[in-house]
């Protein structure tokens, strides 16, 4: 059994790999086709892959471009394990334990990670788009240059001390020179922290923002959350990226605070004057910001004279279907508005 090949002694499964005494699992695997699928013909096809490596104790195994589509790994151990490039999409890690592991341009698209620990780890470039990363902790890892689109992550999911450096290094490697790598705690925010500390990224950053975005303001009960989603979706289908304070406030923020941030970024309003919170939220946000305005509702407060001395504001009687039907239009009004005022800026050479 000691002179097994790594190839025939893995495919045998966990109970055999793990008792297998071969430098403790240090073994080197080179394109390793772990894929079983055949038709009724023996035809390999895409399909369910029939193996099954639960459970399995990788220690210092080197992994190079493995095609494992839909490969099985539950519960398994990796421990000083190196992967390098390879296919692992739609693989199963769910309760794994990935410590000191390196990935590198490595597939890992739908993949399930539920329940996973990751501990200082390195995931460079890896493609992990419409995973589902509902990890246990992922902590100390570098999470530099991943794909992480459509990326699902658990609420309870425990994320620290994620590195955004360009390395190949491990976090205690850092540690260890006794440096202080730039880190987040969310993997999805990690790619935007990035760019924010880059001063010439931050720039392109708020101009995309200042030309898409869009602050939309109402109130939740009784279908106005719905009546905001509408607007949303026909924004959307325009290349606007509305803005709708429905999720939890920041913690170092007030409501105010965050919605008077959120219009900082945007390029215009729209509120639902049916809001009883959207007069004040109005009020403060333009004391801080210049923003051209549309609203809808049946009775414009009387903060609007006040306010088209400000900037423009632009009021549909009706409802939502009324905001509908005229949106292309008063968009339009507020475009112009807009490039108006950058003219006016870079006139006063306050634009740059």
């Amino acid at each position: 059994m000691k002179d097994q090949k790594a190839d025939e002694v893995i495919l045998m499964g966990a109970e055999v790999w793990n008792e297998w005494p071969q430098n403790n699992h240090m073994v080197s695997f080179n394109r390793p086709h772990w894929y079983d699928c055949p038709d009724k013909t023996g035809v390999q096809i895409k399909g369910e892959n029939k193996l099954n490596f639960r459970n399995m104790h990788f220690k210092g195994t080197s992994i190079y471009n493995a095609f494992a589509e839909n490969l099985n790994l539950s519960g398994s151990v990796f421990e000083d394990v190196v992967f390098e490039e390879g296919d692992f999409d739609r693989a199963i890690f769910i309760g794994c334990m990935f410590k000191n592991t390196r990935f590198n341009k490595t597939i890992l698209t739908n993949s399930r990670f539920n329940d996973s620990t990751f501990v200082n780890c390195n995931l460079n470039r890896v493609n992990l788009t419409g995973a589902d990363f509902s990890v246990k902790e992922i902590t100390e890892t570098v999470v530099y240059g991943i794909s992480s689109w459509d990326l699902s992550i658990g609420e309870e999911s425990k994320q620290s001390k994620l590195v955004i450096e360009r390395t190949y290094d491990f976090y205690s490697d850092f540690i260890d020179r006794e440096e202080m790598p730039l880190m987040v705690d969310d993997i999805e925010l990690a790619q935007f922290i990035y760019y924010l500390s880059n001063h010439k990224k931050i720039r392109d950053t708020l101009n995309i923002l200042n030309q898409k975005g869009v602050l939309l303001l109402g109130q939740f009960m009784d279908g106005g959350l719905e009546r905001l989603y509408k607007i949303r979706d026909q924004l959307q289908a325009k290349g606007y990226m509305p803005m709708i304070f429905d999720f939890n406030r920041p913690e170092n923020l007030s409501n105010v605070e965050t919605i008077v941030t959120m219009a900082g970024l945007s390029k215009f309003i729209i509120a639902d004057l049916s809001g009883p919170s959207v007069p004040h939220e109005l009020a403060t946000i333009f004391i801080n910001h210049k923003k051209p305005l549309l609203s809808f509702g049946k009775h414009p407060y009387a903060l609007f004279p006040t306010l088209s001395d400000q900037t423009k504001v632009t009021h549909v009687e009706g409802d939502i279907d009324d905001l509908l039907k005229q949106l292309d239009t008063k968009i339009g009004d507020l475009e112009l508005h807009h490039n108006q005022r950058i003219m006016n800026l870079i006139k006063q050479d306050q634009y740059k």
